[in-house]
Order: structure tokens, then sequence, then C-alpha cells
């Protein structure tokens, strides 16, 4: 009678296990198929994105109608109207832009005007260096607005005075020079910043062609210091797979997020700036074709997408309006991002241009 007992007892006991796993298994299901989206879990899902264009507009560099500054007057002026090879692109001002811009020989810093396309001041590097990206920073123990300017090869980063655009200093740096990109407010006033104690906040982000997203040390003296240096890589992935090769790079505020191109393709990705994973995935297929000299650039392989910068206006959307542009290409797109249905389809665009994630 005993024994009979302790066998029903034991039978309840799993029972009642086996349905407290049951109802645990549901809760977690429920909870997996609501936050899938969002969730770290499923970091293999990413948000794809196409686009609409707004807006088009001239992108052409006329040396005749800006204003140079020599940083050296050994180096030879050009009076000869291009399509800027775009590697650094960001505003200056709500209809300002700075653009830095490479090949050896033809490498040159300039500020335009969106709505007309002109060049309004410009300078232009010795024909050893080749340009590579560009940031605005603030020297920490002046507050003085800088833009720093990578190299390809040449292990130099040229500092120029926002002000005046004259060359302030020259740092060296151990890696090739590709995306750069600051979280400096480029519309904010030096006042307010210096207001905020902004400096204790600042970062500097770089790529160099690998698959590392690298926050470099910003000196707190720029002229008593010769290098900068390396302070955190992380991996840059993208559901499940890893990204090399990013290329121009712009931080967005409102997320903490930086979007980049991905040299040699159509793409943008998104980047969580602390993690390195991709939050989202923009396709620009078609876009190289909207431009006026479309016939020409597609004959080139370089003449890719390579150039971003948020618009001005968008301070606090998920998803900003982007102006994008590509190497030699005639124009400048302001685009909307519109979300896919589909979203397994970055593993389409992804599979066989990049390594998986084994990690």
């Amino acid at each position: 009678m005993c024994l009979c007992r302790l066998v029903r007892k034991f039978v309840s006991l799993i029972i009642l296990m086996v349905m407290l796993f049951l109802v645990a298994g549901i809760l977690f299901t429920y909870y997996i198929i609501k936050n899938i989206k969002t969730s770290d879990i499923f970091s293999y899902v990413i948000n794809t994105h196409t686009y609409e264009v707004l807006n088009k507009y001239k992108h052409i560099h006329d040396p005749s109608v800006g204003k140079e500054i020599k940083i050296d007057p050994k180096i030879e002026t050009s009076s000869e109207k291009v399509h800027p090879f775009t590697q650094g692109f960001f505003f200056s001002d709500k209809n300002r832009l700075i653009e830095s811009v490479g090949l050896y020989k033809s490498s040159f810093l300039r500020e335009f005007d969106l709505v007309s396309g002109n060049t309004i001041r410009y300078t232009n590097f010795g024909p050893q260096y080749f340009g590579e990206g560009s940031a605005f920073i603030i020297e920490p123990s002046t507050y003085k607005k800088l833009i720093l300017n990578l190299t390809y090869k040449e292990k130099t980063i040229f500092v120029f005075d926002y002000e005046s655009l004259e060359l302030y200093h020259t740092f060296t740096f151990d890696l090739d020079g590709y995306g750069l990109t600051s979280n400096v407010d480029t519309l904010q006033s030096v006042d307010a910043l210096r207001k905020d104690n902004f400096v204790l906040n600042q970062k500097l982000w770089a790529t160099t062609g690998d698959e590392y997203l690298y926050e470099l040390q910003i000196p707190d003296d720029f002229k008593n210091s010769e290098k900068i240096y390396v302070s955190k890589k992380t991996k840059i992935t993208c559901g499940g797979f890893i990204i090399d090769r990013t290329n121009e790079l712009e931080y967005y505020a409102y997320s903490k997020t930086i979007f980049a191109n991905i040299f040699l393709t159509n793409l943008i990705v998104e980047i969580n700036s602390e993690t390195g994973k991709c939050v989202k995935l923009i396709n620009l297929d078609g876009l190289i074709k909207k431009c006026d000299n479309y016939e020409h650039i597609d004959e080139n392989i370089d003449d890719v997408l390579n150039g971003i910068a948020i618009s001005p206006q968008s301070k606090n959307e998920e998803t900003p309006v982007l102006f994008v542009t590509g190497k030699n290409w005639s124009n400048i797109f302001e685009i909307t991002i519109k979300r896919k249905i589909d979203e397994l389809a970055h593993k389409v665009l992804l599979r066989g241009k990049f390594k998986l994630n084994l990690q």
C-alpha cells in the first residue's frame, strides 16, 4: 500500500515536471517569436533595405570656381574639371559638404555647395599622396575644429584647420587608410561642444580594408604628438558573414551606428559602433545607372559607390535620409531608405562575396 502511494507521487511529480517543461518551452518560443527582429539571439536575421531617389545634384570639381589654399608652393595647380574620386564625404553646414578625393597626382580636399555644385575652397595634395577618408575632429586642448584626412599607403594623416583649410599638422599611422569618421556633430558650434565637455566622449573610427573597425586614440595636443594609435579593434559581421573592405564611413548619432560603403559593391552596411554587428543592409543596385555619365563610368571597375553623408535634417529618425555618390560619378543622390519584406535577402547579397563567421 505504501509502495503504491510512492509510485503515484512519483508519477504525479513526473507529470508536473513535464507540464512545467512544456509551459516553459511555450513561453520561450513566444518570447523568441515576439523579439525575433531585434534579439541578438537571432543575429542572422538582418533587415535588408532598398532605396528611393528624392533628389539629384551635380558632382563636379571646378578649380577655377573655388579658392585654392596651398599647403606647399611646389604643388602644381590643376585647372581641369573633374568628377571627384570620392573617399570622404560629410556635411559641414546645412548645404555644404566636405569631400576628400583620391588618386595619385590628383588628390585634394574641398568644401562645396550642394545646391549649385560649386567648389568653395580646396587644397591639393602632393603627387605622392593618395587621399582617403576624412572626418571632423575637435582638438581636446584647444577645442579647435579640425579635419583629419587619411592617405592610402603613405602612413600619413593630414590635419587641416577647418576655418582656414590650411595644413595644421601631420600624424604618422601604421595602417593603410580607407574610411574615417567621428562622433562630432559637424553643425554644432565649438562653444556648444565646449559647454557639453564633448571631448570627454569624442570618438574616432577608421577602416583599413580588412574586416575590422578600428577605434583610434585622439591626442590631447596635436602639435606635440607625432602618431595616431589604435585603441580598439572590432570585427565587422553581418548575418553570419565577416564583412571586409568597408570603405567610406558616416557616424549617425541618433542610433550610435556607422554607415559604411563596402568597396566594389553596391551595398551600404549600418554597423553598431560598439559591437561591429550590422543592423541594416542597404542594396543600392541600379543607382549608378541614374548618373549622367553612366556610360563612361560603367566601363571602369573602380568607379563604384563610395560616399555617404547623413542629411542634417535627420536628427531623430531610425532611418535617416542619405546623400550618396561614387568615385568619378557625375551626380550626388538624396535617397530615402525603404524596408524590404524578405528578411533573409542579406544571404543572397552576401553569399559568395564574404567569408562565413564561424566563431
